[in-house]
């Protein structure tokens, strides 16, 4: 008997990928173990072979765009897999220890090496032109993962000043008896977009066995920030044990000591998980025409500078 709609009675295609063979051999032999830095299920494949379940796409989106346009040293993407239980995510990476861990020991001339080899990384990074302006998100232009931000994603921010109203909880500069925040904060104080790993810090920066910077790890939350969001960020992740590891970074970074002060004050006021729930103040709402011309602004510049 016909269809009534044409076609063929075939079932539709599975729409999640299929694991090889060989990988699903390794699988099954895995050691399950757990990353330190975002909880999740990670199968070690072998020593530099490690499979991430449930993984976040602002990694591995990071990860292809870091390899494609710097000499960053990171864990390559292998194969990305859609699965039931979510993306599946194969990398190959190297076998190395925190910074923190070994910084103590390493002599002068290893520590000099390491500081000017993650200037050199960092140079790259904020060298990658975004692919459009004006707006602070993930690498792929979308909601970021900032645990700077509590547990959820945010964003992304069609301006910095968007930005800057979510960080402060739509409260205004004035609101805030800070100058720091007022300065920074300040509507007319202009700044550039720079691609950011944003969470830069020595537990995420992996040293082999010769003392050389083997992978920089922990991309899950980076993506395109204000120029700034690297420097305060280190600054305020690393440990007081590594001060002179942090007086060596911020001598060879640009340095935004004012910015650091206000990210700071803003700390004070909101803690990471307060962004978990509604504000209860908001900026006034702009007006549907209001949001129609920004929006049109920010077209037409990206229109004009990019390809996009």
């Amino acid at each position: 008997m016909p269809l009534c709609f044409g076609g063929d009675d075939k079932e539709p295609e599975d729409e999640y990928d299929p694991l090889p063979l060989g990988l699903r051999w390794r699988m099954h032999f895995g050691k399950k173990e757990t990353d330190p830095n975002t909880g999740e299920a990670v199968l070690r494949l072998s020593s530099t072979k490690l499979l991430k379940t449930h993984c976040a796409n602002t990694e591995y989106q990071a990860l292809r765009l870091i390899d494609r346009h710097t000499s960053v040293p990171t864990y390559k993407v292998l194969a990305v897999y859609n699965r039931p239980e979510g993306k599946l995510v194969e990398y190959e990476g190297c076998t190395g220890k925190p910074l923190q861990d070994v910084w103590p020991g390493m002599p002068a001339h290893q520590k000099n090496k390491v500081v000017a080899d993650l200037s050199r990384f960092v140079e790259q990074l904020r060298k990658m032109q975004p692919p459009k302006l004006c707006v602070v998100g993930d690498v792929t232009l979308g909601a970021a993962l900032d645990y700077r931000f509590g547990s959820g994603r945010v964003g992304p921010f069609f301006s910095i000043k968007a930005f800057h109203d979510f960080v402060r909880r739509g409260h205004p500069p004035h609101d805030f008896s800070e100058k720091e925040i007022q300065l920074v904060h300040d509507p007319k104080k202009e700044y550039q977009l720079k691609f950011t790993h944003a969470n830069f810090c020595p537990k995420n920066i992996l040293i082999d066995d010769a003392g050389r910077v083997c992978a920089l790890i922990g991309w899950e939350s980076s993506g395109w920030y204000p120029e700034y969001w690297e420097y305060t960020q280190m600054c305020h992740l690393t440990p007081k044990t590594m001060g002179d590891w942090l007086d060596a970074m911020r001598n060879v970074m640009p340095r935004y000591d004012q910015e650091l002060a206000c990210e700071e004050a803003l700390r004070s006021h909101y803690c990471g998980s307060i962004y978990d729930a509604p504000r209860s103040v908001r900026a006034p709402s702009p007006s549907p025409s209001e949001l129609h011309a920004e929006q049109q602004e920010i077209n037409d510049k990206n229109t004009d500078s990019t390809s996009g």
